[in-house]
């Protein structure tokens, strides 16, 4: 309780100069706090292996497009 006193500051308090400070404050907090409460619902940030999977899924599904649609282009060579 009186440790604010002795050189510290009360928990809670920001010294804060105008309303607009303030609400930057108040939204930058709520934007960390929802941020870490969508990585804790899904179990942390995505990792590499995430990351390299979604690759994987976007190649496969690129390269069917282009399989369905290349006999409709005309392609030659190796692609036919």
């Amino acid at each position: 309780m009186t440790g604010h006193l002795n050189g510290g500051t009360p928990k809670g308090t920001d010294n804060v100069a105008s309303l607009a400070e303030a609400r930057r404050r108040a939204a930058e907090r709520a934007k960390a706090d929802k941020r870490e409460a969508r990585d804790a619902k899904r179990g942390g940030s995505m990792s590499v292996r995430d990351w390299i999977i979604g690759v994987a899924f976007v190649a496969m599904a690129l390269g069917m497009i282009w399989h369905w649609l290349a006999p409709m282009m005309g392609a030659t060579g190796v692609t036919r």
